[in-house]
């Protein structure tokens, strides 16, 4: 391979990937370390300390909820039927209240869920933004009730996705759908630390939090947001899981390991990992509560009952759900969406 090529195509994948070891990998291809003759298949296997916010959706370090929050690809429209928006700073609040737009990390892209396409994003099935008949996500069912709304869509979520990154989302998603109706934030999961330093990082993720929401708030003064608590809760998810791969593939020491290393459920480490998740959802609802058109669901994600069934390749990924468990979260979640947006 050209060696200039081979760098130009390294430096590409390092600015666009989330994941470490594709970034390695491209490095070292730059670096004439790995020849493309000398490359090989390895089996998809997702970097487990990016996981934490989906139990099998997000998404840090341990088994934080075999939560999803793991090496992915930045994502585009849930159905690539977005809507163009203005080339100008054209105030968006005189623009058309429609339309929908989605924040945060691979929870939200149907990582993974497509089974001629391991390993990747698969936006036509995320449970907020695709258009697989099959999930009938939250776009589906608002398109249902006010079908302007069709074809307005934009997921600038993206795998590994932090509260650092929210703003920049948020900016290239507005410029799609500059007046959504909606804006979906699912967030909480890689910027967990299983390493103790958690209470401190609380603060600086509300401020990033915060931030994104008052450039929506200035933005697109009128569209309502959602701000997801955690899927599921880690006791219920690991309960969900036992007498399956999932129990070794979570396994371990630290403290966010929901199993301990003789395969046993480790109370003492769930707890712990049940704590610093609701410490990140406690700075949601305070954040939230600064910006008028901003709701929380108010818990109602925590309560969503994980299933073995719901993660996609039971031999190797338990941290996205398939499309099984995304179409039974766009269910749970609808109410809540529903609610806030006075359609009933």
């Amino acid at each position: 391979m050209d060696t200039a090529m081979s760098k130009r195509r390294a430096a590409r994948i390092t600015r666009h990937s989330t994941c470490p070891r594709v970034v390695a990998a491209a490095k070292l291809c730059a670096a004439d370390v790995v020849r493309q003759p000398e490359t090989r298949r390895v089996r998809y296997q997702p970097d487990r300390r990016r996981i934490l916010t989906f139990w099998a959706t997000s998404s840090a370090v341990g088994l934080a909820l075999l939560v999803t929050v793991s090496c992915g690809q930045s994502s585009g429209s849930g159905d690539n039927s977005t809507s163009t928006g203005p080339s100008s700073e054209i105030t968006s609040a005189s623009l058309p209240l429609r339309g929908i737009i989605v924040l945060g990390h691979s929870a939200l892209t149907g990582e993974n869920s497509d089974p001629h396409s391991p390993g990747v994003p698969a936006l036509q099935n995320s449970w907020a933004t695709g258009a697989n008949p099959t999930v009938d996500s939250i776009y589906q069912r608002l398109a249902a009730v006010d079908p302007t709304l069709r074809g307005h869509t934009f997921n600038a979520a993206a795998g590994g996705g932090t509260a650092a990154a929210l703003v920049g989302q948020a900016t290239k998603a507005l410029r799609i759908v500059p007046n959504p109706r909606l804006v979906i934030i699912e967030i909480i999961g890689t910027d967990i630390r299983c390493d103790g330093s958690a209470r401190n990082n609380y603060p600086v993720f509300g401020q990033q939090v915060k931030a994104v929401l008052d450039l929506i708030a200035k933005k697109a003064p009128h569209t309502t947001i959602l701000l997801m608590s955690q899927p599921g809760r880690p006791l219920q998810v690991s309960k969900a899981i036992l007498g399956t791969a999932g129990v070794r593939a979570w396994s371990g020491s630290d403290i966010c390991s929901p199993f301990d290393p003789n395969l046993r459920l480790d109370m003492k480490h769930i707890t712990t990992l049940t704590g610093i998740i609701e410490g990140y959802e406690s700075e949601l609802t305070k954040v939230c509560a600064t910006v008028p058109e901003c709701h929380t669901d108010n818990g109602r994600a925590t309560h969503f009952q994980v299933r073995a069934s719901y993660y996609n390749y039971s031999n190797y990924d338990w941290h996205h759900f398939n499309v099984t468990g995304l179409a039974a979260l766009a269910k749970f979640m609808w109410p809540t969406v529903a609610k806030i947006l006075n359609l009933h």
